[in-house]
């Protein structure tokens, strides 16, 4: 009895691990064929409908800050996306934070949190863009310079070094097509 107890135990803690690596496996999967930028879109609606009690800060939905707008980019949001990560050196964010804000009623949430780090994977510094989509199909264009968090994490957080202005500056420097500043938010801006 002791012996066919600790086989159907043995047996159940073997298919309770297969089922976890199955599982994991399929998430893989399933998260490898899901652009990066949709899953922290469908994370954004998730925790922005959230009761914010229950979200942990790192993980709740921010408006970007009016002095990061660098101006709308005259092409789609994807269109940007690619542009950035596959002729200007850009990679995807997964870790930062999920920015959406409100535009005419309508709740905007980012289409891509991107970094262009000029020294690599290891640079101290980065070039952070945040991509919207407008009504008209373009893309508003957010950003700012700051301390890579795969270097200074704590730097980071701190906002040492942070500089929109700067940002702004080296995005209008490394993308060779126009950014402009014009529409809503820039005038809301202005106003400021």
């Amino acid at each position: 009895m002791w012996f066919r107890r600790c086989v159907r135990n043995r047996v159940r803690d073997v298919s309770m691990r297969a089922t976890g690596i199955t599982l994991l496996l399929v998430v893989l999967v399933v998260a490898s064929s899901v652009p990066l930028w949709r899953i922290r879109a469908a994370a954004a609606r998730v925790s922005d409908r959230a009761p914010d009690r229950l979200i942990p800060y790192p993980l709740s939905v921010l408006p970007p800050p009016d002095r990061e707008y660098a101006g709308v980019w005259s092409v789609s949001p994807e269109t940007a996306r690619k542009r950035l990560t596959n002729e200007y050196g850009f990679s995807q964010q997964l870790r930062a934070y999920l920015h959406a804000y409100e535009r005419g009623g309508e709740t905007v949430y980012e289409a891509a949190s991107c970094a262009y780090r000029p020294n690599g994977f290891t640079s101290e510094w980065q070039l952070h863009v945040r991509l919207f989509p407008t009504p008209d199909g373009q893309t508003d264009v957010w950003c700012h310079w700051e301390r890579n968090p795969n270097v200074s994490p704590l730097a980071h957080l701190r906002q040492d070094g942070y500089d929109p202005a700067e940002g702004i500056r080296r995005l209008r420097e490394l993308v060779s097509e126009p950014i402009r500043m014009d529409g809503p938010i820039a005038e809301r801006i202005d106003e400021e």
